[in-house]
């Protein structure tokens, strides 16, 4: 219960809360210690739904750092997992199966699948897939290389996020890397390539089990104007969680004008999931 819960709404209604299958939060950890997940996890844990071990940084922590950081996550309903690029690396190195035996113990039950940096062929990928489906983990994959530009067609995009679905994955992530520049959908200034991504929502086959890389507050911003209080972002800084749940609910400026008239006055507020 909040101190304000009687005196101010949200002026964006609609807002889930845990458990929640859309409207996810996906953090981005480059390397915080224990204690900082701990004090984030206690004044935002509501907000957060995964929490990703960025790039291969797990590879780095010992044992009980690493131990140490999943608890305070698991035991708050949050769901840890190493990042694509870990995987990556074992696929390449011919590790891929013994990968997901150690995450298994490790006690991380979710995987993703990537090939942001590596070649991988589609029935690879549906391998994988499939693989850690079998093995009983919650399964991301991610679209797109981490190399500048738009690297493939919207086709290209829609046609792999509609096979990773069809073949089990639980969500589907849209490249943005942790910056949210010069990569994918977003150009070096970080602005969007609107038309382009526009396009691709058109073509989503379940629009709710797609995540977008969204770093930056103007892309957040964005993705909130287009498909609502509800659409699930990602590679959300560690810190920056309250400021988009704010921003989610109509508690910030950038996204209170959107139910006030030109004049400042209010009008009737926009319900979760409607373009506006």
């Amino acid at each position: 219960m909040t101190p304000w819960i009687d005196i101010v709404r949200d002026p964006l209604p609609g807002r889930r809360g845990k458990p929640r299958t859309s409207g996810l939060t996906m953090v981005i950890d480059t390397g915080l210690a224990p204690g900082t997940v701990r004090d984030i996890v206690e004044s935002a844990g509501d907000w957060i739904d995964y929490w990703k071990f960025g790039f291969g940084t797990s590879a780095l922590y010992s044992l009980d750092v690493l131990r140490s950081k999943m608890d305070v996550l698991s035991t708050s309903g949050i769901v840890p997992y190493p990042g694509g690029t870990l995987f990556e690396i074992a696929l390449h190195q011919g590790n891929a199966d013994r990968l997901l035996e150690k995450a298994r113990e490790l006690g991380f039950k979710c995987i993703e699948i990537s090939d942001g940096t590596i070649e991988m062929d589609a029935p690879i990928r549906r391998k994988w897939i499939r693989e850690a489906k079998r093995r009983g983990f919650l399964v991301l994959t991610e679209t797109g290389k981490k190399r500048a530009g738009l690297t493939m067609s919207v086709e290209q995009y829609a046609t792999q996020l509609a096979e990773d679905l069809a073949c089990g994955a639980d969500y589907a992530i849209l490249e943005g890397r942790e910056s949210g520049r010069n990569v994918g959908f977003y150009r070096s200034d970080g602005s969007i390539l609107e038309e382009e991504i526009g396009r691709l929502m058109e073509r989503l086959p379940s629009p709710d089990r797609v995540i977008w890389e969204a770093p930056q507050k103007s892309q957040q911003e964005f993705f909130l104007r287009k498909l609502g209080v509800n659409v699930n972002l990602g590679n959300i800084p560690a810190t920056e969680v309250i400021a988009l749940e704010a921003l989610r609910r109509g508690l910030r400026s950038d996204t209170l004008r959107l139910v006030l008239e030109p004049d400042g006055r209010s009008h009737s507020p926009l319900m979760a999931g409607i373009q506006f």
